[in-house]
Order: structure tokens, then C-alpha cells, then sequence
């Protein structure tokens, strides 16, 4: 039987406030996870005068989705809303 789950992510990526609302835990919390490499970050490109290391980073939500299902066995694929 081939079965399919949809999942809707409601945005690819969460500033670390917003994760940490939506996971009722501190931002502290969230950015010791990031540090520790427990959650995936995207960080928008910079211009070569911008110091990488001072552009603000996201909690990237795609990639938290794909770990859990690669951890769960669920092969995922991609799709937008006008292929499903």
C-alpha cells in the first residue's frame, strides 16, 4: 500500500523567538540547541562587507522536517501546493 502523509509547514523558516513560542521553551533554550548542533539554522547570504558571523540566523524548518522523518523512516518529497 503506498500511503501519503501531507504536512503543511506554515513557514521554511522561524526566527529563534517564534521557534521557541511555538515550542513553549526560552530562546536561551533554543540557541544552546543550535550551538549544541540540535537544530538546523539557515543563514541568509551577506554581502562581503557584512561579517557572517553577525548576520541574524533562522531556525530552518525543512530541514528539521526532513531529520524527523529521515529518524522516523518516512521517505519525504518535496512538493508545492499545485502538484499535491
Amino acid at each position: 500500500m503506498n500511503e501519503k502523509l501531507i504536512l503543511s509547514i506554515p513557514a521554511p523558516i522561524l526566527t529563534y523567538q517564534e521557534y521557541a513560542r511555538l515550542q513553549g521553551i526560552t530562546v536561551k533554550d533554543v540557541v544552546n540547541a543550535v550551538f549544541a548542533g540540535r537544530l538546523p539554522t539557515y543563514t541568509p547570504p551577506c554581502s562581503p562587507s557584512e561579517n557572517p558571523a553577525r548576520v541574524k540566523k533562522y531556525i530552518n524548518m525543512i530541514a528539521l522536517y526532513a531529520e524527523a522523518a529521515k529518524a522516523a523512516n518516512i521517505d519525504m518529497a518535496l512538493t508545492s501546493d499545485k502538484q499535491v
